[in-house]
């Protein structure tokens, strides 16, 4: 089992989908086997990724309306990058999209 890591890159101060981010990554931890995440504030990153920001593995994750990954895009990434969920895959989607949904109504 090969360790997938995670780098959210964070405004700094971090609000909004950073904070977005930080909440379901350490969600993912928890309900992963292989997963490792870490928070970087973008001014001490040391290559030029502009916050808010998501790296698996060190490659960039683009969403697809150039703003916010949704559930299903983070899903996606993470069984791509081969995570391995403790808990059931549909749990997880569904938590994730839940998480989703929770964020962009409150903005």
């Amino acid at each position: 089992m090969n360790p997938v890591h995670v780098e959210v890159i964070s405004k700094a101060p971090p609000g909004g989908r950073c904070e977005f981010y930080d909440r379901i990554f350490f969600y993912l931890v928890k309900a992963s086997k292989n997963l490792y995440y870490t928070l970087i504030p973008e001014n001490l990153y040391p290559k030029r990724v502009k916050g808010p920001a998501v790296l698996v593995n060190g490659k960039e994750i683009i969403p697809e309306d150039g703003v916010l990954l949704t559930g299903d895009e983070l899903f996606n990434a993470l069984k791509e990058a081969k995570v391995e969920f403790r808990e059931k895959e549909e749990e997880v989607r569904k938590r994730l999209e839940e998480e989703y949904e929770r964020f962009i109504g409150g903005v």
